[in-house]
Protein backbone atom coordinates (compact mmCIF):
# COMPACT_ATOMS: atom_id res chain seq x y z
CA UNK A 1 0.00 0.00 0.00
CA UNK A 2 0.78 3.65 -0.35
CA UNK A 3 2.57 5.79 2.71
CA UNK A 4 0.10 8.13 2.50
CA UNK A 5 -2.93 7.47 4.06
CA UNK A 6 -7.05 8.24 4.28
CA UNK A 7 -7.94 9.91 7.46
CA UNK A 8 -10.74 8.99 9.22
CA UNK A 9 -12.61 10.87 12.41
CA UNK A 10 -14.14 8.36 14.97
CA UNK A 11 -15.72 10.96 17.07
CA UNK A 12 -17.10 8.86 20.36
CA UNK A 13 -16.91 9.25 23.92
CA UNK A 14 -14.49 6.88 25.67
CA UNK A 15 -15.36 8.99 29.37
CA UNK A 16 -18.11 9.79 30.93
CA UNK A 17 -21.99 8.90 30.96
CA UNK A 18 -22.29 7.22 27.21
CA UNK A 19 -18.44 5.51 27.74
CA UNK A 20 -20.00 2.07 27.87
CA UNK A 21 -22.51 2.09 24.73
CA UNK A 22 -19.88 4.51 22.35
CA UNK A 23 -17.11 2.40 23.32
CA UNK A 24 -19.28 -0.28 21.28
CA UNK A 25 -19.11 2.00 18.07
CA UNK A 26 -15.63 2.58 18.68
CA UNK A 27 -14.88 -1.41 18.67
CA UNK A 28 -17.11 -1.86 15.83
CA UNK A 29 -15.66 0.59 13.44
CA UNK A 30 -12.33 0.00 14.67
CA UNK A 31 -12.71 -3.96 13.27
CA UNK A 32 -14.04 -3.28 10.02
CA UNK A 33 -10.86 -0.61 9.11
CA UNK A 34 -8.49 -3.10 10.50
CA UNK A 35 -10.48 -5.54 7.70
CA UNK A 36 -10.22 -2.55 5.04
CA UNK A 37 -6.46 -2.48 5.67
CA UNK A 38 -5.58 -5.71 6.03
CA UNK A 39 -7.47 -6.79 2.86
CA UNK A 40 -5.54 -3.83 0.67
CA UNK A 41 -7.07 -0.70 1.61
CA UNK A 42 -9.12 1.65 -0.25
CA UNK A 43 -7.39 2.59 -3.41
CA UNK A 44 -4.12 1.25 -2.42
CA UNK A 45 -4.15 3.29 0.70
CA UNK A 46 -4.86 2.16 4.43
CA UNK A 47 -7.34 4.08 6.22
CA UNK A 48 -6.04 5.62 9.52
CA UNK A 49 -8.28 6.45 12.44
CA UNK A 50 -8.18 9.58 14.33
CA UNK A 51 -9.87 9.00 17.45
CA UNK A 52 -11.22 11.79 19.80
CA UNK A 53 -12.31 11.56 23.00
CA UNK A 54 -15.68 14.15 23.76
CA UNK A 55 -15.90 12.43 27.62
CA UNK A 56 -19.88 13.01 26.57
CA UNK A 57 -19.66 16.95 26.06
CA UNK A 58 -21.66 18.44 23.05
CA UNK A 59 -19.26 21.76 22.86
CA UNK A 60 -16.04 19.10 22.73
CA UNK A 61 -18.30 17.42 19.87
CA UNK A 62 -18.29 20.31 18.08
CA UNK A 63 -14.98 21.69 18.93
CA UNK A 64 -13.45 18.03 17.98
CA UNK A 65 -15.57 17.17 14.73
CA UNK A 66 -13.95 21.25 13.43
CA UNK A 67 -10.40 20.12 14.33
CA UNK A 68 -10.89 16.35 12.21
CA UNK A 69 -12.78 18.46 9.67
CA UNK A 70 -10.16 21.36 8.90
CA UNK A 71 -6.77 20.50 10.60
CA UNK A 72 -6.74 16.85 10.04
CA UNK A 73 -8.59 16.78 6.60
CA UNK A 74 -10.71 13.87 7.66
CA UNK A 75 -13.70 14.26 5.77
CA UNK A 76 -15.29 11.51 7.00
CA UNK A 77 -16.42 11.28 10.95
CA UNK A 78 -17.57 8.49 11.86
CA UNK A 79 -19.31 9.72 15.25
CA UNK A 80 -21.92 10.97 17.75
CA UNK A 81 -24.86 8.34 20.21
CA UNK A 82 -26.63 10.98 21.60
CA UNK A 83 -29.04 13.01 19.25
CA UNK A 84 -27.58 16.85 21.22
CA UNK A 85 -23.85 15.18 20.26
CA UNK A 86 -25.39 14.86 16.09
CA UNK A 87 -26.65 18.00 16.16
CA UNK A 88 -23.79 19.56 17.59
CA UNK A 89 -21.78 18.39 14.84
CA UNK A 90 -23.71 18.92 12.15
CA UNK A 91 -23.76 21.85 10.87
CA UNK A 92 -19.81 21.60 10.75
CA UNK A 93 -20.09 18.52 8.70
CA UNK A 94 -22.75 20.11 6.39
CA UNK A 95 -20.35 23.65 6.29
CA UNK A 96 -17.17 22.12 5.90
CA UNK A 97 -18.71 19.51 3.25
CA UNK A 98 -17.99 16.38 5.20
CA UNK A 99 -19.51 12.85 5.78
CA UNK A 100 -21.06 11.92 9.20
CA UNK A 101 -22.03 7.88 9.65
CA UNK A 102 -23.90 8.48 12.65
CA UNK A 103 -24.58 4.51 14.35
CA UNK A 104 -26.76 5.11 16.90
CA UNK A 105 -30.86 4.61 16.91
CA UNK A 106 -32.48 7.74 17.09
CA UNK A 107 -35.76 9.89 17.09
CA UNK A 108 -36.15 10.30 13.87
CA UNK A 109 -37.32 13.59 12.47
CA UNK A 110 -34.11 14.76 10.54
CA UNK A 111 -32.14 14.72 7.03
CA UNK A 112 -29.35 16.02 5.79
CA UNK A 113 -27.75 14.94 2.44
CA UNK A 114 -23.90 14.62 4.23
CA UNK A 115 -25.21 12.04 6.90
CA UNK A 116 -25.36 8.88 6.76
CA UNK A 117 -28.14 7.36 9.62
CA UNK A 118 -27.27 3.76 10.56
CA UNK A 119 -29.60 3.71 13.58
CA UNK A 120 -33.25 2.51 13.56
CA UNK A 121 -35.76 4.89 12.96
CA UNK A 122 -38.95 4.85 15.36
CA UNK A 123 -41.43 2.72 12.86
CA UNK A 124 -38.72 0.27 12.37
CA UNK A 125 -38.59 -0.47 16.52
CA UNK A 126 -41.83 0.26 18.05
CA UNK A 127 -44.92 -0.94 16.34
CA UNK A 128 -43.02 -4.54 16.56
CA UNK A 129 -42.07 -4.03 20.27
CA UNK A 130 -45.53 -2.83 21.62
CA UNK A 131 -47.03 -5.45 18.86
CA UNK A 132 -45.18 -7.83 21.40
CA UNK A 133 -45.68 -6.58 24.38
CA UNK A 134 -49.43 -6.39 23.74
CA UNK A 135 -50.20 -9.54 22.73
CA UNK A 136 -47.74 -11.06 25.90
CA UNK A 137 -47.91 -9.02 28.41
CA UNK A 138 -51.11 -5.95 28.23
CA UNK A 139 -51.49 -2.73 27.09
CA UNK A 140 -50.66 -0.47 30.31
CA UNK A 141 -47.23 0.72 29.56
CA UNK A 142 -45.00 3.16 31.82
CA UNK A 143 -42.64 5.13 29.89
CA UNK A 144 -39.24 5.37 31.83
CA UNK A 145 -36.42 7.34 29.98
CA UNK A 146 -33.36 9.02 30.69
CA UNK A 147 -33.91 13.01 29.83
CA UNK A 148 -32.69 13.07 26.51
CA UNK A 149 -34.28 14.50 23.49
CA UNK A 150 -33.85 11.21 21.92
CA UNK A 151 -36.36 9.84 25.18
CA UNK A 152 -38.73 12.40 24.52
CA UNK A 153 -39.28 12.29 21.01
CA UNK A 154 -39.62 8.88 21.42
CA UNK A 155 -42.23 8.62 24.01
CA UNK A 156 -44.34 11.28 22.06
CA UNK A 157 -44.03 8.94 19.33
CA UNK A 158 -45.12 5.93 21.56
CA UNK A 159 -48.07 8.01 23.04
CA UNK A 160 -48.84 8.25 19.01
CA UNK A 161 -49.19 4.54 19.01
CA UNK A 162 -50.27 3.80 22.32
CA UNK A 163 -53.36 6.36 21.56
CA UNK A 164 -54.32 4.49 17.95
CA UNK A 165 -54.35 1.13 19.56
CA UNK A 166 -56.18 1.18 22.94
CA UNK A 167 -52.78 1.55 24.88
CA UNK A 168 -52.72 3.52 28.28
CA UNK A 169 -49.24 5.22 29.30
CA UNK A 170 -49.55 4.64 33.22
CA UNK A 171 -46.79 6.33 33.93
CA UNK A 172 -44.44 8.84 31.96
CA UNK A 173 -41.27 9.86 34.12
CA UNK A 174 -37.51 10.95 33.39
CA UNK A 175 -34.37 10.48 35.32
CA UNK A 176 -31.41 12.66 35.21
CA UNK A 177 -28.21 11.41 33.92
CA UNK A 178 -26.08 9.51 36.44
CA UNK A 179 -29.48 9.34 38.92
CA UNK A 180 -29.66 8.34 42.44
CA UNK A 181 -30.46 5.20 43.48
CA UNK A 182 -33.43 6.93 45.13
CA UNK A 183 -34.69 8.64 42.28
CA UNK A 184 -34.09 5.29 40.40
CA UNK A 185 -36.51 3.36 42.74
CA UNK A 186 -38.81 5.46 43.24
CA UNK A 187 -39.58 5.43 38.87
CA UNK A 188 -39.77 1.52 39.76
CA UNK A 189 -42.27 2.07 42.47
CA UNK A 190 -44.41 4.32 40.54
CA UNK A 191 -44.88 1.70 38.05
CA UNK A 192 -45.36 -1.00 40.66
CA UNK A 193 -48.19 0.65 42.28
CA UNK A 194 -50.31 1.94 38.76
CA UNK A 195 -50.08 -1.79 37.99
CA UNK A 196 -48.26 -1.70 35.03
CA UNK A 197 -48.14 -4.78 32.49
CA UNK A 198 -44.32 -3.60 30.86
CA UNK A 199 -41.81 -0.80 31.09
CA UNK A 200 -40.44 1.15 27.63
CA UNK A 201 -37.27 2.18 29.04
CA UNK A 202 -35.07 4.59 26.76
CA UNK A 203 -33.04 4.80 29.69
CA UNK A 204 -29.32 5.38 28.45
CA UNK A 205 -25.58 4.32 28.64
CA UNK A 206 -24.42 3.84 32.04
CA UNK A 207 -27.64 4.96 33.94
CA UNK A 208 -29.52 1.70 32.05
CA UNK A 209 -27.18 -0.61 33.63
CA UNK A 210 -28.16 1.07 37.48
CA UNK A 211 -31.65 1.17 35.83
CA UNK A 212 -31.74 -2.73 35.48
CA UNK A 213 -29.62 -3.37 38.63
CA UNK A 214 -32.03 -2.32 41.08
CA UNK A 215 -35.16 -3.13 39.18
CA UNK A 216 -33.65 -6.88 40.15
CA UNK A 217 -33.51 -5.70 43.71
CA UNK A 218 -36.84 -4.21 43.90
CA UNK A 219 -40.21 -6.19 45.62
CA UNK A 220 -41.04 -9.27 44.18
CA UNK A 221 -44.45 -8.22 42.41
CA UNK A 222 -42.23 -5.76 40.38
CA UNK A 223 -40.41 -8.54 38.60
CA UNK A 224 -42.78 -9.68 36.47
CA UNK A 225 -43.20 -6.90 34.52
CA UNK A 226 -40.88 -6.46 31.94
CA UNK A 227 -38.53 -3.88 31.06
CA UNK A 228 -39.05 -3.55 26.95
CA UNK A 229 -35.85 -1.66 26.15
CA UNK A 230 -35.01 0.53 23.29
CA UNK A 231 -31.97 0.96 23.75
CA UNK A 232 -30.17 -1.60 25.99
CA UNK A 233 -28.05 -4.37 24.44
CA UNK A 234 -26.04 -6.72 24.99
CA UNK A 235 -23.29 -4.11 26.28
CA UNK A 236 -25.13 -2.66 28.86
CA UNK A 237 -26.49 -5.73 29.85
CA UNK A 238 -23.28 -7.67 30.72
CA UNK A 239 -22.34 -5.00 33.16
CA UNK A 240 -25.95 -5.62 35.06
CA UNK A 241 -25.54 -8.59 37.85
CA UNK A 242 -26.39 -11.67 36.04
CA UNK A 243 -29.66 -12.04 38.78
CA UNK A 244 -31.25 -9.07 37.55
CA UNK A 245 -30.68 -9.78 33.61
CA UNK A 246 -32.57 -12.25 32.65
CA UNK A 247 -36.93 -12.17 31.36
CA UNK A 248 -36.55 -8.51 29.61
CA UNK A 249 -37.43 -7.44 25.61
CA UNK A 250 -35.23 -5.39 23.81
CA UNK A 251 -35.73 -4.59 19.63
CA UNK A 252 -32.76 -4.35 17.33
CA UNK A 253 -31.52 -4.69 13.98
CA UNK A 254 -28.63 -7.38 15.32
CA UNK A 255 -28.30 -9.31 18.45
CA UNK A 256 -25.45 -11.75 19.08
CA UNK A 257 -27.40 -14.86 18.42
CA UNK A 258 -28.11 -13.88 15.19
CA UNK A 259 -27.41 -17.62 12.88
CA UNK A 260 -25.63 -16.29 9.45
CA UNK A 261 -22.18 -16.86 8.13
CA UNK A 262 -21.46 -13.08 8.55
CA UNK A 263 -22.08 -13.35 12.29
CA UNK A 264 -20.05 -16.46 12.84
CA UNK A 265 -17.39 -14.44 11.02
CA UNK A 266 -17.87 -11.25 12.58
CA UNK A 267 -18.15 -12.24 16.61
CA UNK A 268 -14.80 -14.83 15.56
CA UNK A 269 -13.14 -11.40 14.33
CA UNK A 270 -14.81 -9.39 17.35
CA UNK A 271 -13.27 -11.99 20.12
CA UNK A 272 -10.09 -12.19 18.94
CA UNK A 273 -9.47 -8.52 18.96
CA UNK A 274 -11.27 -7.37 22.06
CA UNK A 275 -11.03 -10.72 24.09
CA UNK A 276 -14.18 -12.97 24.10
CA UNK A 277 -15.54 -11.04 27.31
CA UNK A 278 -16.34 -8.57 25.16
CA UNK A 279 -19.69 -9.01 22.98
CA UNK A 280 -20.40 -7.65 19.86
CA UNK A 281 -24.10 -5.30 20.41
CA UNK A 282 -26.07 -3.47 17.43
CA UNK A 283 -23.69 -1.13 18.81
CA UNK A 284 -21.18 -2.37 17.63
CA UNK A 285 -22.32 -3.92 14.34
CA UNK A 286 -23.45 -0.75 12.80
CA UNK A 287 -20.72 1.00 13.47
CA UNK A 288 -19.05 -2.16 11.78
CA UNK A 289 -21.11 -1.86 8.65
CA UNK A 290 -20.74 1.75 8.27
CA UNK A 291 -17.44 1.10 7.47
CA UNK A 292 -17.96 -1.45 5.10
CA UNK A 293 -19.93 0.86 3.41
CA UNK A 294 -17.86 3.97 3.24
CA UNK A 295 -14.70 1.62 1.69
CA UNK A 296 -16.85 0.22 -0.53
CA UNK A 297 -17.92 3.30 -2.01
CA UNK A 298 -15.14 4.92 -1.99
CA UNK A 299 -13.54 1.46 -4.33
CA UNK A 300 -17.04 2.09 -6.51
CA UNK A 301 -16.36 5.53 -7.06
CA UNK A 302 -12.40 5.47 -7.26
CA UNK A 303 -12.41 8.98 -5.33
CA UNK A 304 -12.84 9.76 -1.48
CA UNK A 305 -14.26 13.01 -2.20
CA UNK A 306 -17.56 13.81 -0.62
CA UNK A 307 -20.00 14.13 -3.16
CA UNK A 308 -18.29 10.85 -4.91
CA UNK A 309 -18.62 8.82 -1.56
CA UNK A 310 -22.09 10.41 -1.18
CA UNK A 311 -23.05 9.06 -4.59
CA UNK A 312 -21.68 5.78 -4.66
CA UNK A 313 -23.37 5.05 -1.23
CA UNK A 314 -26.86 5.84 -2.78
CA UNK A 315 -28.68 2.83 -2.68
CA UNK A 316 -26.22 0.63 -1.44
CA UNK A 317 -26.11 -3.11 0.12
CA UNK A 318 -24.24 -4.66 2.60
CA UNK A 319 -24.16 -8.20 3.85
CA UNK A 320 -24.22 -7.19 7.90
CA UNK A 321 -23.68 -9.71 10.65
CA UNK A 322 -27.20 -8.96 11.54
CA UNK A 323 -28.39 -9.57 8.04
CA UNK A 324 -28.13 -7.45 4.66
CA UNK A 325 -28.49 -3.98 4.82
CA UNK A 326 -29.59 -1.23 2.42
CA UNK A 327 -28.99 2.63 1.92
CA UNK A 328 -32.18 4.35 1.23
CA UNK A 329 -32.40 6.72 -1.98
CA UNK A 330 -34.47 8.93 -0.39
CA UNK A 331 -33.64 9.77 3.04
CA UNK A 332 -29.63 8.06 4.06
CA UNK A 333 -31.76 5.69 6.45
CA UNK A 334 -31.08 2.04 6.67
CA UNK A 335 -33.71 -0.42 5.54
CA UNK A 336 -32.89 -2.90 8.43
CA UNK A 337 -35.13 -6.32 9.70
CA UNK A 338 -35.76 -5.61 13.51
CA UNK A 339 -35.98 -8.50 15.85
CA UNK A 340 -36.60 -8.56 19.19
CA UNK A 341 -34.69 -10.42 21.90
CA UNK A 342 -35.58 -11.57 25.56
CA UNK A 343 -32.47 -11.10 28.26
CA UNK A 344 -31.13 -13.98 29.49
CA UNK A 345 -28.73 -14.32 33.04
CA UNK A 346 -25.82 -14.91 30.91
CA UNK A 347 -26.02 -11.54 29.34
CA UNK A 348 -26.60 -12.27 26.30
CA UNK A 349 -30.52 -12.20 24.38
CA UNK A 350 -32.80 -14.79 22.85
CA UNK A 351 -33.93 -13.92 19.63
CA UNK A 352 -38.19 -14.45 20.03
CA UNK A 353 -39.62 -12.71 17.21
CA UNK A 354 -38.28 -12.15 13.57
CA UNK A 355 -39.82 -9.35 11.18
CA UNK A 356 -41.01 -11.46 8.34
CA UNK A 357 -39.54 -8.73 6.20
CA UNK A 358 -37.32 -5.82 5.88
CA UNK A 359 -38.19 -2.34 7.45
CA UNK A 360 -37.55 0.93 4.87
CA UNK A 361 -37.62 3.56 6.89
CA UNK A 362 -40.28 6.56 7.21
CA UNK A 363 -37.82 9.09 9.31
CA UNK A 364 -40.91 11.90 9.48
CA UNK A 365 -43.10 8.92 9.70
CA UNK A 366 -45.56 10.15 6.61
CA UNK A 367 -47.00 7.05 5.74
CA UNK A 368 -47.17 4.66 8.48
CA UNK A 369 -50.03 2.86 10.29
CA UNK A 370 -50.11 4.25 13.85
CA UNK A 371 -52.74 1.32 14.95
CA UNK A 372 -50.39 -1.12 16.38
CA UNK A 373 -53.61 -3.89 16.40
CA UNK A 374 -54.10 -3.84 12.86
CA UNK A 375 -50.62 -5.53 11.94
CA UNK A 376 -50.23 -8.35 14.74
CA UNK A 377 -46.87 -10.53 14.26
CA UNK A 378 -45.69 -12.87 12.09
Amino acid sequence: METETVKVGVLFSQTGKMAVTEMAHINGVLLAIEEVNTSGGILGRAIEPILMNPDGDDRNYAKMATDLLVNYGAKTIFGCCLSTSRKAVLPLIERFDGVLFYPSVYEGFEYSPNVIYGGATPNQTVPPLLDFVFQNHGRRIALIGSDTLYAREINRVVKEFLDESDGEVVVETYLPFSPSEGEITAAIAQCRAQDTDAILSTVVGEDSVSFYRLYGKSDPRAKGIPIASLTTMETELLKVPPEARGGHLSVAAYFNAAETPQNTAFKQAFGKKYGDDVVPSVYSEVGYALVHFYANAVRMSGKTDTMSVLQALSGAVFKAPGGDLFIDVETNHLTLRPHIGRSRTDGTFEIVWNSPKAAAPDPYLVAYDRSVTSRGLV
